[in-house]
């Protein structure tokens, strides 16, 4: 958490030039990233009344949730990120944003929120974090309510090395197991690859909603699916 805190409120670098954008750079630019790679994964969690963001940097993936919702709250531990973020979208009655203590959703009310979401962000999150926001997931989400999640599983690979930053206590095993003690139920969970390692990462959707049979994949061509993205972006995506 304080590796979180300290690297996104004072990483000069990658705030001044491009606010994170080239995080997006294999698929050829962040529009391209959204509609090819994420919208279609939770496509059918939108358009929401509520969506909450955790971890929402800049806003890469915030221009876009805006677009299906009527209310956004985004949540982030570096007050950096929430002040651009106000910044950013602040002639937007949609949006409000907090900074909170990298582990409680406490600006968010209870059994409000239709549709969480967070990508590439809470890869960095040990176990502690993790676990203490599936708690939180668990109060804010509607009893319909959905959250599609970005986090490690290096926790469950042997010698795989670590040069994404990823959360070495995460896995995908452990959220699943630890969503059944709050409640919730895993619908689905893909694990993939990442840049140049193996499948270091989980996209876990996960609701409040009883749901008994989860389906779970391993997908070591996801960079595969960046790489295509990025040859055709140009083509599709305005400024690809």
């Amino acid at each position: 958490m304080e590796w979180n805190a300290e690297t996104w409120n004072n990483a000069d670098e990658w705030t001044a030039v491009d606010g994170g954008e080239r995080w997006s750079d294999p698929w050829g630019s962040a529009p391209a990233q959204w509609h090819f790679s994420i919208l279609p994964r939770v496509h059918r969690f939108l358009p929401a009344n509520r969506v909450l963001e955790i971890a929402p940097g800049f806003g890469r993936w915030t221009q876009f949730l805006l677009e299906h919702c009527e209310n956004l709250i985004g949540v982030d531990i570096s007050g950096r990120c929430i002040e651009t973020c106000r910044e950013r979208f602040g002639e937007s009655p949609k949006a409000s944003f907090y900074e909170n203590d990298g582990f409680s959703l406490k600006d968010v009310e209870d059994q409000t929120i239709d549709f969480a979401f967070s990508f590439d962000s809470l890869v960095h999150a040990e176990w502690d974090v993790i676990a203490a926001y599936l708690q939180e997931l668990a109060r804010v989400l509607q009893a319909e309510g959905v959250a599609f999640i970005h986090h490690s599983n290096l926790g469950a690979l042997i010698d795989q090395g670590n040069g994404h930053g990823r959360a070495i206590t995460v896995s995908g095993e452990k959220v699943m197991t630890e969503c059944g003690k709050y409640g919730l139920s895993v619908v689905s969970q893909e694990r993939i690859n990442w840049g140049d390692a193996g499948v270091i990462d989980c996209l876990t959707v996960l609701t409040r909603a009883p749901w008994s049979s989860p389906v779970i994949i391993e997908n070591p061509k996801f960079m595969c699916e960046a790489s295509h993205v990025g040859s055709i972006s140009q083509l599709y995506t305005p400024g690809g």
